[in-house]
C-alpha cells in the first residue's frame, strides 16, 4: 500500500475533497455491443454520472459533488461523508439501471463488481491569501516545474496583456497536476461566483497511484467510492503535496535565491537593485524571494540590513511584483491538512 496511510492528517483543517472518477467495465465476449451514451444530470444540469458503451467497454464518470451541489466550486470533503450513501445510490442504481436495460438477460451483477476506477481528480479550492492572484499562482509553478503545459488567457480589461491561467504537470503513470483560476473556470460555465480570486490545486491519481492507494484489485467504483476511501484521498493529497514542496518548490526557492544574490554582487552600476529585478522580474515570483537575497547581500557586503526598506520602495513603484504567493502555498498546505 502506499506511503500516504503513513500521513499525519489534521482531520478538523482538511479542506481536500474529491471531484471526478472515471471508470470502466469490460464486458467479456461481448466486444460487438456499442450503447449510446446517458447521463444523470442534478437539478443545475450538471452531470453526476455519465456512461457509455464501445465495442463490450463500458466507460464513464461519476461527480460526487453534483450529488449534492449544483456546482463543483467546492470539491466533496471530509464533512460531507455523511452524505456519501445518497451519492452511492444514486450512482449505482443507474448504472445498473443503464447495464439491466442495454443488456437484458445477459446482465450480471459481476459487471458491476469488476468495475475499475482508471482516474481520480482530488482537490483543494480556496481564495488566494492576500495581493496574490491566481495568474500569479500559475505562475509560479511553471517556473518551478519548467516543463508543464501552460494554458494563458486575456488579462481581465485588456485586448493584449496575456495572463497564465492553468497550467499542467505530470508525473506518468502517478499524477497529474492541474492548477488553475477556479474563478474564471466557474465564470465560463456561467456559475455565480461565492469567493473572489477562487484558486484550485488538484491531484489527478493514475494507474500506479491508484493501485498503491487501494490495491491493484480493489479499485472498484464500491471501494473507492465510499466514507473510508475519502481519507484515503485526502492522504494521498497531502503526500503528494509534500513531495512537490520537498522536490521542487524548496530547491526551487532556494536556487532564485542564490541567482538573485549572484546578481547583485556582480552588478557594479550602482544601480544593483533595479538592475536585478529588470534582468530576472520573471523569477522573482514573490517579493519574499528579493527580500531573502537581500538581506544575504547586505550580510555579504558587512553593511546595515535595508532590505524592508528596499522591498517598500520598489513595491511603491509597482513594477507588477507579485506579494503573497508563498503565503497562498502556505495557505493550501495547511488546508491539505
Amino acid at each position: 500500500m502506499s506511503d500516504a496511510n503513513k500521513v499525519k492528517l489534521n482531520k478538523k483543517k482538511c479542506e481536500t475533497g474529491m471531484d471526478t472518477l472515471e471508470f470502466s467495465i469490460t464486458l467479456e465476449g461481448m466486444e460487438n455491443l456499442s450503447f449510446d451514451e446517458e447521463t444523470l444530470p442534478n437539478k443545475a444540469d450538471k452531470s453526476i454520472v455519465t456512461v457509455k458503451c464501445v465495442n463490450g467497454k463500458v466507460s464513464g464518470s461519476v461527480n460526487a459533488v453534483h450529488c449534492i451541489r449544483n456546482t463543483n466550486a467546492e470539491p466533496f470533503s471530509l464533512t460531507d461523508c455523511i452524505k456519501m450513501e445518497i451519492v452511492r445510490n444514486k450512482v449505482f442504481d443507474f448504472i445498473r439501471d443503464y447495464l439491466k436495460k442495454n443488456l437484458g438477460s445477459k446482465y450480471e451483477d459481476k459487471y458491476f463488481e469488476n468495475s475499475r476506477v482508471t482516474s481520480l481528480e482530488v482537490n483543494i479550492t480556496r481564495p488566494c491569501v492576500g495581493k496574490a492572484l491566481p495568474s500569479d499562482m500559475c505562475h509560479f509553478f511553471n517556473v518551478v516545474f519548467g516543463k508543464a503545459k501552460v494554458f494563458t488567457d486575456r488579462k481581465p480589461g485588456s485586448r493584449c496583456d496575456i495572463v497564465k491561467d492553468g497550467i499542467m504537470y505530470e508525473k506518468k503513470h502517478l499524477y497529474q497536476l492541474k492548477i488553475y483560476d477556479k474563478e474564471k473556470d466557474l465564470h465560463r460555465q456561467g456559475v455565480p461566483i461565492a469567493e473572489r480570486k477562487s484558486f484550485r490545486l488538484e491531484v489527478v491519481f493514475k494507474d500506479r497511484k491508484l493501485n498503491s492507494m487501494f490495491g491493484e484489485n480493489k479499485r472498484t467504483l464500491d471501494n473507492v467510492l465510499s466514507a473510508k476511501s475519502l481519507d484515503v484521498m485526502c492522504r494521498a493529497y497531502k503526500e503528494v503535496f509534500d513531495e512537490i514542496i520537498e522536490q521542487h518548490i524548496i530547491p526551487w526557492l532556494n536556487d532564485c535565491v542564490a541567482d538573485l544574490f549572484e546578481s547583485l554582487t556582480q552588478s557594479e552600476s550602482g544601480n544593483e537593485i533595479s538592475d536585478t529585478i529588470m534582468r530576472h522580474k520573471n523569477i522573482i515570483v514573490d517579493v519574499e524571494c528579493l527580500r531573502r537575497a537581500l538581506k544575504r547581500w547586505y550580510k555579504f557586503r558587512g553593511v546595515e540590513d535595508r532590505s524592508k526598506q528596499m522591498i517598500h520602495k520598489y513595491r511603491n513603484k509597482d513594477l507588477g511584483l507579485a506579494e503573497d504567493v508563498l503565503k497562498t502555498l502556505r495557505a493550501f498546505h495547511q488546508a491539505a491538512g
